[in-house]
C-alpha cells in the first residue's frame, strides 16, 4: 500500500466531528469527487466517484450525518482498465438538491431555475477548515512517498474549485501553487514542514509520526554522506600535499643530500620520508623539540622552496 493510500485509510477511519465540520468536509467532497448530472427542469443528480472503498464509505457516512435522506443512495462498481475499480455513490435528486443548498452551491437564475455555483462563504472556524482539508484530500488528493519527495497534489476539474482550497490552505498558514495539467487544475503543496503541518491539520497523527521518522532517517543519512564526502576530500588533499612534499624531498636528497640541510630541516625531511602518510600535526609531535602544525608547515615550505631552486638534470 502506498503512503498516500495509508494516509487516506487513516483519515477515512476518523470519527465524525460536529455538524458544521460534517458540512465542511462534505462540501470538499462535492467539489473534489462529485459528478453532477443535469436532468432538465432544474433537476440535478449528484454522485461521488472514487477508486478507494474506504473513501466511498467515508462519503456515505458524511451523507448520512448531513440530514435525513429521502431515499437510499445507490452504490455501483465499475471495472476500469488494468483491473482498476471505480466506486460510485449516486444520490437521489431531492437529496442532491438538499446537499447543494446546504453548501450554498445552488443559485436561482433569472428564470428561477436553480443552477450549480461555487460556494462564496468563508469558513471562519478552524475546526471546519481542518475538516475541509481532510475532505479535499480524500476526494482528489495525493501525497508523494516522503522517502522520495515532500509534495501533496490535488486535481480539480476547474480552477475555481482549486482556488477555494488554496484560500483555505492560506487561512491555515500553508502556501500552495496553482497550475494546469492536461486541462485540469493542479494545486501543489511542497516542503517537508508544510506537508507535515497539513497531515497534522487533517488529523493523520500516525502518518505524521511515520513521516517524521522518515525525515529523521533521511537527515541522518544526508549528514553521514556529507561527513564521508568531506573526509574523502580532506584525505585526497592530504595525500596530494604529501605527494608533493615527498617528491620535493627526494629531489633534495638526490641532488644535494639531506645531510647538507640545517639540522632542524634535515630532521623533518627524514621524518616525512619515513612517515609519508602522517599528518603535519603528527610529524610535529615526533620532532625534537616538538613543533606545532603551523611550525611544521612553515619548515616544510622552506624545504620545498629549496627543492624548487635546484635544477634536476633528469627533467631537463
Amino acid at each position: 500500500m502506498s503512503f498516500s493510500s495509508r494516509v487516506k485509510a487513516e483519515l477515512a477511519a476518523l470519527p465524525l466531528d460536529k455538524r458544521c465540520c460534517v458540512t465542511a468536509e462534505l462540501g470538499a467532497f462535492i467539489l473534489g469527487a462529485s459528478v453532477m448530472t443535469l436532468k432538465g427542469a432544474g433537476k440535478i443528480s449528484l454522485s461521488f466517484r472514487t477508486e478507494r472503498a474506504v473513501v466511498l464509505k467515508r462519503a456515505l457516512k458524511l451523507f448520512n450525518a448531513s440530514g435525513t435522506a429521502s431515499a437510499r443512495p445507490r452504490l455501483t462498481l465499475q471495472e476500469r482498465l488494468a483491473g482498476r475499480r471505480e466506486y460510485h455513490l449516486v444520490l437521489q435528486d431531492a437529496d442532491s438538491h438538499r446537499l447543494l443548498r446546504d453548501q450554498g452551491m445552488l443559485r436561482a437564475d433569472e428564470d428561477g431555475v436553480e443552477r450549480f455555483a461555487a460556494p462564496q462563504r468563508v469558513m471562519r472556524r478552524n475546526c471546519c477548515r481542518r475538516s475541509y482539508l481532510r475532505g479535499a484530500f480524500l476526494a482528489c488528493g495525493y501525497i508523494a512517498d516522503p522517502k522520495r519527495r515532500y509534495q501533496v497534489e490535488w486535481v480539480y476539474h476547474d480552477a475555481t474549485r482549486a482556488l477555494r482550497l488554496k484560500r483555505v490552505l492560506s487561512q491555515t498558514g500553508l502556501s500552495a501553487s496553482l497550475s494546469e495539467r492536461r486541462g485540469s487544475a493542479l494545486l501543489s503543496l511542497t516542503g517537508g514542514d508544510q506537508v507535515s503541518e497539513l497531515l497534522k491539520l487533517m488529523g493523520a497523527s500516525v502518518s505524521v509520526f511515520n513521516m517524521e521518522n522518515l525525515r529523521a532517517e533521511k537527515s541522518l543519512r544526508e549528514r553521514a554522506n556529507r561527513a564521508f564526502n568531506c573526509d574523502q576530500a580532506n584525505l585526497s588533499r592530504q595525500l596530494s600535499a604529501s605527494g608533493r612534499q615527498i617528491e620535493a624531498l627526494e629531489k633534495l636528497s638526490r641532488l644535494k643530500g639531506l645531510s647538507s640541510l640545517p639540522q632542524n630541516l634535515e630532521q623533518l625531511a627524514r621524518l616525512r620520508l619515513s612517515r609519508q602518510d602522517a599528518k603535519l600535526a603528527e610529524l610535529g609531535e615526533c620532532l625534537n623539540p616538538p613543533l606545532t602544525k603551523s611550525g611544521v608547515a612553515h619548515q616544510m615550505r622552506k624545504l620545498m622552496a629549496l627543492a624548487d631552486e635546484l635544477d634536476d638534470p633528469d627533467h631537463a
